[in-house]
């Protein structure tokens, strides 16, 4: 896909979480319709997975401020003939020639091929901040002073990615009737971010008992995750099946992509 820099731009601040409400919204309805450039970004995000796996992410960071710098002087400098600059910019050169110097072409290969068909759904579904997901569901009307405390601050853990915390303080906290089933669907989707699926499972399965149908469509389409990644594929393949059939689900197209690596 030919992308301009501009666009490069976009998809750098959207997988480090720098666009407003308003341009992610936008991008996400983008990525929706565009397959091409979902296919991008999660190339994009593969390689930043790679790179921090690496631990050079901050050689990278100070090839970019020296590009920077390098572009101002280009700048100042007058000159006999325009400088002719690609259009692919420095976060995508910088990130693809690292990985290649350090672990060569093999490495990503690997990982593409490697990688697992339920943690790239997981990954494509939250493709935003997940906090922000959460907080899209969290329970309307009145509730206890505790319990709200406690669910914002889960949220803020999760949100750095702190699972461990997250469900050590969902499990004992309060919940009525109103939160009973955010409660649930949250402390399961922590257990999946933190791969533990098997605990993901009956959390996530009384979940979808909820009056709330957004909840019920998310955690039915986590379960279905959790039990891939499992290893219980008799018991996903149905629940796949039919999200995959169902065209009004939300996750419908992540469905049928799992489906065809699976079966």
């Amino acid at each position: 896909m030919k992308l301009s820099e501009d666009q490069f731009d976009i998809i750098e601040a959207y997988l480090t979480n720098e666009l407003s409400t308003t341009d992610r919204a936008s991008f996400e309805l983008d990525l929706q319709m565009d397959a091409e450039l979902r296919a991008e970004v999660n190339r994009q995000r593969a390689m930043r997975m790679g790179l921090r796996a690496l631990g050079i992410e901050r050689a990278v960071e100070r090839a970019k401020i020296q590009y920077k710098a390098e572009l101002e002087r280009d700048e100042q400098t007058p000159v006999q003939e325009p400088i002719v600059r690609p259009l692919i910019n420095w976060r995508y050169w910088v990130a693809a020639a690292s990985v290649v110097a350090v672990l060569g072409v093999g490495y990503y290969t690997y990982q593409q091929v490697t990688t697992q068909p339920a943690d790239v759904a997981f990954a494509e579904t939250l493709t935003s901040d997940p906090a922000l997901e959460l907080t899209k569901d969290f329970p309307a009307g009145k509730l206890s002073t505790a319990t709200r405390t406690g669910f914002l601050d889960a949220l803020k853990k999760y949100k750095a990615g702190n699972y461990d915390a997250v469900i050590s303080q969902l499990k004992t906290l309060p919940a009525d009737q109103q939160s009973i089933h955010y409660k649930n669907y949250f402390l399961g989707l922590s257990y999946l971010a933190n791969k533990q699926p098997g605990e993901a499972i009956p959390l996530l399965s009384k979940a979808q008992a909820s009056t709330s149908l957004s909840i019920r469509q998310k955690s039915e389409w986590f379960l279905a995750l959790a039990y891939v990644k499992n290893g219980q594929k008799e018991k996903a393949l149905p629940m796949l099946t039919k999200i995959s059939t169902n065209k009004a689900h939300p996750f419908n197209s992540l469905a049928k992509q799992v489906l065809t690596k699976i079966q």
